[in-house]
């Protein structure tokens, strides 16, 4: 008779018990599903079971039920077409050349955020962008200090382009260069995914990327693209530092990881380095969002690198 246990599996390290029930589960040849009618309620522990009523109660008060003459007015998603949306401010002698050449030879449609730039940061947009639908729009004052007010912006800005797929990338993240073309057979064949996470490289030289106990998020796959679901619900993590690209729910619909990966080019140059690191103290000084040691190792004259290898 089949069954599911908990105990450790050789060879396989796993953190949380509801990934090894699923390992386990598709190793015996059960099928599992969820149903996500209603956004998924998690129960890890007994303790959990406490939130159960709060959480009906949330479900009645914020379910909306569409009536028929609402049913002809549905988004229109546009199969296999692919928007990269991009928050930018004063980018003028920095990266973004670079990375909107590349997203150039991939994407159908551009949607950038101007976070109230000073310099030419939108001309540059417009000439590489030649050929390509461009959605461009300047704030009047800046709000990087409230990054999740951009954040949700830009969302927004992306989801009305009504293309298929949603790529955000920041003006400094580079994918590396072979990756075009295979981003997008990665979309064409995504019959089982809804978004695409990928491994971000915190590159401290052109050739060199930096590796040490407080910088190491190279190791984990994080959401770059994301498949534009009408009617779906976001869920952001509603702090002003380091709220995430996306919103936070994205991690319940289906994902895959890819070996492609990405350069983040913005810790290459000293000065931009040092730029940060005043930013960082600026707006979390007790590394309330973030994490204050990390700051101050911002500054490390001698950080253990590793070279990139193509």
């Amino acid at each position: 008779e089949l069954g599911v246990s908990f105990q450790e599996i050789y060879n396989l390290g796993l953190t949380g018990e509801d990934r090894h029930f699923c390992v386990r589960a598709a190793a015996l040849g059960l099928e599992l599903y969820a149903d996500t009618h209603y956004p998924p309620f998690h129960i890890y522990r007994e303790l959990e079971l406490a939130k159960l009523q709060g959480y009906k109660k949330g479900l009645q008060a914020n379910l909306s039920y569409p009536d028929k003459a609402k049913e002809n007015s549905k988004q229109l998603i546009l199969a296999g077409k692919i928007t990269l949306a991009m928050l930018v401010r004063n980018e003028s002698g920095r990266h973004l050349e670079v990375v909107l050449k590349q997203a150039a030879e991939y994407i159908d449609h551009a949607v950038i955020l101007d976070d109230a730039s000073d310099d030419n940061t939108a001309l540059i947009c417009q000439e590489i962008l030649q050929g390509i639908p461009l959605t461009f729009h300047s704030n009047r004052y800046p709000l990087f200090n409230n990054e999740i007010l951009l954040r949700k912006q830009l969302w927004e800005m992306a989801l009305r382009s009504n293309s298929e797929w949603i790529i955000i990338l920041d003006a400094d993240e580079l994918f590396e260069d072979d990756a075009p073309r295979q981003l997008r057979d990665l979309v064409t064949h995504a019959n089982n995914s809804d978004y695409f996470s990928f491994r971000l490289y915190d590159l401290w030289t052109e050739t060199h990327y930096r590796e040490d106990s407080l910088w190491q998020a190279h190791k984990w796959y994080r959401p770059f693209i994301v498949r534009n679901i009408p009617g779906f619900r976001a869920e952001w993590q509603e702090t002003p530092q380091h709220c995430g690209r996306f919103p936070k729910n994205i991690m319940s619909l289906r994902g895959e990881s890819s070996i492609l990966r990405i350069k983040h080019l913005g810790w290459a140059r000293p000065q931009d380095r040092l730029a940060k690191y005043y930013r960082y103290i600026q707006l979390d000084p007790n590394g309330t969002h973030g994490n204050l040691e990390q700051y101050r190792s911002i500054l490390d004259p001698s950080p253990n690198l590793l070279e990139w290898e193509k």
